[in-house]
């Protein structure tokens, strides 16, 4: 690949297939190792290996296993570009780089070993290199899991450590967790789910950014007066013990049409430091009862051809459920041993309550009060540190489908035509609980599947109380297998932010020799155009041959590249339309 752009300056980008490169010939089947020489000519010269590899054993021991081993290494000479009021950073280190391990060995059918290794430079590396992947992947993390499966139970024994000391972490040295899911006692007529667990947790808040730029754009460590600092919101050092057991019954009911399902379950938890230092045994206690109504009614002389439609098919199901919870301790009695955002949402909070000193000291926009408004609560599985002390809710729903019949005569398939879900949350102690909004969240979920290529796509999540998220996208999006993806809509989003886009992208196959590509982002406030790319891709009988440019705006960045890409190349990068990949040479005949 030969690239320029305002960031990187001209780069040179070099991948090998090792195997190929040394000649050998007895390469396992399911490995694929590459290496990558790069130069940029603002920043400077890089080095890399990647390891893919998906085996029937490994080391003698049988499998299957699966993993891949990526890293990549720069001696960087310059300053770091990650946007507005982040143009000019200059990196803690030259000698920057990550490398990963992502490690899964299936033991026996029962028996499953984990293992990931995760080493980052610095705080800005992922962001600056690797955008994509530090917005839209999990956490780079380095632990060990071992997990035993039997029936309904799962024993899970992981071990983490913290490596990475700019991101806030929770290590676990170690930690032991026993799920049970679904269980039945008393002649299989109550249900019963537990979640038992045993370790010692040490959480440890990121490093403050060493340079004096980077410091005003992340919240203080400590509260002080009138601000609300990150021990306010969960995120302070502790360490300690964490004991504690959770357990769920369930008593399925059917009444008539009706299936009603009511619950109970209770937790009783130590913690070896609370959030004001001391240790802390939190009992909890929740219930609820869930009713389900299932309608449906069918019609066959509802016909179409121009909708497409052969016969019609509609399925609702009404759901209601009351749902109250209580606890000795109060929501934020605990610090935040298991971080519900990741390492980019954290950073990216930061910064825009920094921004935004109006926002700052409102527990609406953090994370935990976020979270158990939801009801992640209700999970036996749930992070005791993020439940609510006390609670009451009622949810409401409507999920419903309309169903027909397409296909050749005789072969023909029932699919959905129109989907609409439907829900509602109310407080009835809305002071306490929502901010003094007795309705919301609601939230709704279209989707229409006008053929079998063409999709129209909408969804919104609506919250009433002042400064709350209102948003709506919708959207149409086309697929053809082979030949290309296509997708236009608008998103447009009221409460913290104010904004409406426009987004597109397409990937299309013009011809044998000719794909198209193009991505957009416009934003209709002030912002206005956000980014833009667009490519060429022409299918040689050996090579792909690809030019594209780039655009965004949020870094102020222009680029251009050209790429080369042999065909037989194990897993193409640039020969991929309508998710699937242009075949090799000769597989399609002569060309």
């Amino acid at each position: 690949k030969l690239r320029n752009d305002q960031i990187f300056g001209t780069q040179v980008l070099l991948d090998f297939d090792l195997f190929q490169l040394f000649g050998i010939e007895n390469a396992p089947p399911g490995a694929d190792w590459e290496m990558s020489l790069d130069y940029l000519s603002a920043r400077g010269p890089a080095i890399g290996t990647m390891l893919e590899y998906s085996l029937p054993s490994i080391f003698g021991i049988n499998g299957p296993v699966d993993g891949y081993f990526d890293t990549w290494l720069i001696h960087d000479d310059g300053k770091d570009d990650l946007g507005a009021g982040r143009r000019d950073l200059q990196p803690s280190t030259k000698f920057r780089g990550r490398s990963l391990l992502r490690h899964r060995h299936y033991l026996n059918p029962n028996l499953e070993l984990i293992a990931e290794l995760g080493w980052i430079s610095d705080r800005n590396f992922l962001d600056q290199y690797f955008e994509g992947e530090w917005d839209r992947d999990v956490n780079e993390s380095t632990a060990l899991r071992l997990r035993k499966y039997h029936n309904s139970h799962l024993f899970d024994l992981t071990g983490q450590a913290r490596i990475n000391d700019f991101f806030t972490t929770t290590e676990n040295l170690p930690m032991l967790d026993h799920y049970m899911i679904g269980g039945s006692i008393f002649g299989d007529r109550f249900t019963w789910s537990a979640h038992n667990k045993l370790g010692y947790s040490r959480l440890q808040v990121g490093d403050v950014p060493e340079s004096a730029d980077e410091q005003t754009m992340f919240l203080p460590i400590l509260s002080s007066p009138g601000n609300l600092g990150l021990d306010s919101i969960g995120l302070e050092n502790a360490s300690g013990i964490v004991a504690g057991t959770r357990q769920k019954l369930a008593l399925p009911v059917q009444l008539g049409a009706v299936r009603v399902v009511p619950s109970i379950s209770g937790e009783a938890s130590y913690y070896g430091e609370a959030s004001n230092g001391e240790p802390l045994t939190r009992l909890f206690g929740q219930g609820g009862v869930v009713a389900t109504l299932p309608a449906s009614r069918v019609d066959p002389t509802i016909q179409s051809s121009l909708l497409n439609i052969r016969g019609l098919a509609h399925k609702a199901e009404w759901q209601a459920e009351y749902f109250y919870a209580d606890s000795n301790s109060n929501l934020d009695a605990l610090p935040l041993y298991n971080p519900l955002d990741d390492h980019a949402q954290q950073q990216y909070r930061s910064r825009f309550l920094q921004s935004n000193p109006a926002m700052l000291g409102k527990k609406r926009y953090q994370a935990r009060d976020y979270a158990f408004r939801q009801g992640i609560q209700r999970l036996v599985a749930s992070p005791s540190d993020v439940i609510a002390a006390d609670l009451q809710q009622v949810r409401i729903g409507l999920h419903q489908r309309l169903q027909t019949k397409r296909g050749l005569p005789g072969v023909e398939r029932i699919v959905d035509l129109f989907k609409l879900d439907l829900d509602l949350l109310i407080f009835p102690d809305a002071d306490r609980d929502n901010f003094g909004k007795t309705l919301g969240p609601a939230t709704y979920d279209m989707r229409y599947q006008v053929g079998d290529r063409v999709s129209l796509l909408s969804d919104g999540y609506f919250d009433f109380f002042e400064g709350g998220l209102r948003s709506i996208s919708a959207g149409v999006r086309s697929t053809r297998p082979g030949m290309g993806d296509v997708y236009f809509g608008l998103l447009s989003l009221e409460g913290p932010i104010s904004s409406t886009v426009f987004r597109s992208n397409l990937d299309y196959r013009l011809n044998e020799k000719w794909i198209i590509s193009n991505g957009l982002s416009y934003d209709f406030s002030s912002t206005g155009n956000v980014s833009q790319s667009a490519g060429l891709t022409r299918i040689g009988e050996s090579l792909l041959f690809r030019l594209g440019m780039t655009y965004d705006k949020g870094r102020d960045n222009v680029g251009i590249g050209f790429s080369i890409e042999p065909r037989f190349w194990p897993k193409p990068k640039l020969g991929r339309v309508g998710g699937q990949l242009i075949p090799p040479p000769g597989v399609e005949g002569f060309e």
